[in-house]
């Protein structure tokens, strides 16, 4: 980017002020025509074909083509530029305004030099006779020249310190927004969930995290402290184990059984995941716990009736074994009788039914007990 291209991007930036409704700077083009006693003064920005008149006195004229205009010349000086006689000036003789209306005849102008040293502008007096400037004057221009600077610059802080405050607060109203959401969702997490630093210690943690170290442990869940202190002893190893994982960006998962004494055994799965900042750096690690006693209870609860229908399984195999043997004997024999067979034979065979009859019952007591069982596991 050029030099040029650097002083047009400040001519614009200064352009978006309104200069003209702004009382310092009418006061100040005032006092310029009052110092130099001309009746036309102005503060004047140049782009790149156009310059602007932002602030006038005694002219009704907003802008004009840089090509004619005196403060084209006044920009490539720091020092005040002063034509006593346009009409004896060869840079001017032929110019428009000067041979034609409205007959400029004397102009003074001093450059508007930034904090950064570009010259964008002037402040400049107009008369259309001729005129000349005393020493005290010329440095007075030069003065209000700085003076009107200074008003510009402070005018842009104080327009971007404005834009700065509102875009912080948006800004803050966006944040307090996605940290109510994120709280929200943290909260309504049906499972313990903190947020430890790289180190172990709580940076965070919902509701059921607190309520949950309180029950087990009778001690407060605190930010800053190392978490493994209200860690279960029998856990330690484990939960060191996968947040060491999840410190250098692998997944952890653990799970068990805890048994808190008065307030029984509690089944557990734990996961350790890795937390990262929007430049993807590792900040921490998101421990979250899920209770899973009921869900263990009911899969113990499936085992043991397996066990039971195995238990039922063997006794169709063995201990049906022996009365379905005696009625097949005792049916064989009195088929030999040709159905004359003794009432011994008939006793026996009536005893045999009982016994199988007996099994089967109970076989049916067994099964009763396992499916009503069953329907409350399935309910839990």
């Amino acid at each position: 980017m050029t030099e040029t291209d650097i002083r047009l991007l400040a001519v614009e930036r200064f352009k978006s002020l309104d200069l003209e409704n702004d009382s310092e700077f009418r006061e100040l083009v005032q006092m310029a025509s009052d110092v130099c006693d001309t009746p036309i003064a102005l503060l004047t920005l140049l782009d790149h074909d156009t310059q602007w008149l932002k602030v006038r006195k005694g002219t009704d004229i907003a802008s004009m083509p840089r090509e004619i205009s005196f403060c084209d010349h006044t920009i490539r000086d720091d020092s005040v530029m002063i034509v006593p006689d346009a009409t004896a000036d060869e840079r001017f003789t032929n110019n428009p305004i000067v041979a034609s209306d409205p007959h400029i005849r004397f102009y003074a102008g001093a450059s508007l030099i930034t904090n950064d040293g570009h010259r964008i502008g002037s402040l400049c007096v107009i008369d259309l006779e001729p005129h000349q400037l005393t020493r005290q004057q010329e440095l007075l221009l030069k003065m209000l020249s700085k003076q009107a600077v200074n008003l510009m610059e402070y005018r842009i802080s104080a327009e971007l310190l404005e834009k700065n405050k509102i875009e912080f607060e948006r800004q803050k109203k966006i944040i307090r927004e996605v940290q109510i959401t994120q709280r929200s969702f943290f909260e309504s997490a049906p499972n313990f969930h903190a947020l430890l630093g790289k180190r172990g210690e709580v940076i965070d943690f919902n509701k059921i995290a607190y309520n949950f170290i309180h029950k087990v442990h009778g001690v407060e869940l605190r930010r800053g402290v190392m978490m493994l202190r209200y860690i279960a002893p029998d856990f330690a190893d484990k939960f060191i184990r996968g947040f060491n994982m999840a410190v250098v960006g692998d997944h952890a998962f653990e799970e068990g059984s805890t048994d808190y004494g008065a307030h029984g055994v509690i089944y557990w799965e734990a996961s350790f995941e890795t937390a990262r900042d929007p430049n993807n750096e590792i900040i921490g690690i998101s421990y979250i716990i899920r209770d899973v006693t009921d869900r263990k209870v009911r899969e113990h609860k499936i085992i043991d009736q397996n066990q039971s229908l195995l238990k039922i399984a063997h006794m169709q195999a063995h201990e049906f074994r022996a009365p379905l043997t005696t009625i097949t004997g005792m049916m064989d024999l009195i088929k030999a009788e040709d159905y004359q067979a003794p009432k011994e034979y008939f006793e026996l065979l009536e005893n045999a039914v009982k016994n199988l009859d007996g099994k089967i019952r109970e076989v049916v007591d067994n099964v009763d007990n396992i499916v009503l069982e069953g329907t409350e596991v399935y309910k839990a």
